[in-house]
């Protein structure tokens, strides 16, 4: 009897169509070029409506004018700036001068630093792109083997104990947690290094990437690398306390959902091996779901990082933002908030194509 519900297997583990199913169409070239297109346009028109949210957002809470000469200025002081600002031309000459200045990259000057906000997200970008980096590693190391390891034995104790590591990643706050690892880790124990962001210690050589390990390590300065993990840990296992159950869970899901599928069960029934099945049917099968909740944590990542860069002293994205925030400096919240926004959407897409370019279901059916 045929199965249409998946893919069938051979004894040997190769893959073919169901026996009397006519083979599917593939898509054309230009049917893929087009789904390509779409996806670019789309992500340059969420773009673009993203940054006029942020400009409407900007316009409506406050005076850009006022936050920028203060409280005790004149009248005549906040005039002159509203001018030099172009506050004073109507809305759509303002909303177009500012899409112009952001294709050129100027994001403003900050009033705290009286430096260009551009430059300054590009010096902290980095920092923040390390540290996401490093937990969202973490998290993959210990989210995807144990997710799928939890869903080949539903309600097994491997199973249980993924729920509970789940559930208690959950609920622990972030900051909490941080100031716990420092407690221990630096107050009591002494194993790491005091939490001021990068210390005081400096990578002798030339900066390749400005993510510190990878230039450390890429110089084959092997004390560096040490110190600049070691400060990395801590603030790595908080971020990625908070972003591992959700990657956890959804690997979880994805796996029992194939293991219980039809197509699954009757692949073992017809002797294949079960480690064959498990790769050519468990890992292609969980992959959509997995790089979706990877698209979402990555886009979190580079913007919910804030309490976490707060409390080790991290010098990226988040902590340079409070630091405006507390000082009322416009220009760089607006940068640091429209750069998050444009990351999720760019991340979305990209994830879009993969899981495209990976599923051919999807390549049929568009």
């Amino acid at each position: 009897m045929a199965l249409s519900t998946g893919p069938e297997l051979d004894r040997d583990g190769s893959t073919g169509p169901p026996q009397g199913a006519d083979e599917p169409a593939s898509a054309t070239r230009v049917d893929v070029f087009m789904y390509v297109a779409r996806k670019l346009g789309s992500l340059v028109l969420v773009s673009v409506l993203v940054a006029t949210l942020t400009f409407v957002v900007s316009r409506a809470t406050a005076d850009p004018s006022f936050l920028m000469v203060g409280q005790d200025a004149t009248d005549e002081i906040i005039a002159a700036r509203r001018a030099e600002m172009g506050l004073d031309q109507p809305m759509y000459r303002q909303w177009a001068s500012y899409m112009a200045d952001l294709v050129r990259g100027d994001l403003g000057i900050s009033r705290r630093t009286f430096a260009p906000v551009g430059g300054e997200i590009f010096e902290r970008l980095p920092a923040t792109v390390e540290l996401a980096g490093a937990a969202l590693l973490l998290s993959l190391l210990v989210a995807i083997p144990g997710g799928i390891r939890a869903g080949l034995r539903p309600d097994g104790w491997i199973d249980r104990l993924v729920g509970s590591i789940a559930q208690l990643g959950a609920a622990i706050p972030n900051f909490w947690l941080g100031l716990m690892l420092i407690y221990f880790g630096f107050y009591w124990l002494g194993w790491f290094p005091a939490p001021t962001g990068r210390g005081l210690f400096a990578l002798e050589s030339e900066s390749v990437t400005g993510i510190v390990t990878i230039d450390a390590i890429l110089a084959r300065d092997w004390s560096a690398a040490r110190d600049s993990v070691g400060y990395l840990l801590l603030p790595a296992v908080t971020l990625a306390s908070g972003v591992m159950p959700p990657i956890l869970n959804v690997t979880r899901n994805a796996a029992v959902s194939v293991v219980n599928s039809a197509y699954y069960e009757a692949a073992l029934s017809f002797g294949v091996p079960r480690r064959v099945v498990q790769r050519r049917l468990l890992l292609p099968n969980i992959s959509a779901p997995v790089i979706n909740i990877l698209a979402i944590t990555i886009g979190f990542l580079m913007g919910g990082a804030v309490l976490v860069e707060v409390v080790f002293s991290w010098p990226g994205l988040g902590s340079y933002a409070v630091a405006a925030m507390d000082s009322s400096d416009y220009n760089p919240v607006l940068g640091v908030v429209l750069l998050a926004s444009v990351t999720y959407v760019l991340v979305y897409q990209i994830a879009d194509l993969v899981t495209f370019a990976m599923d051919p279901r999807l390549r049929i059916s568009r």
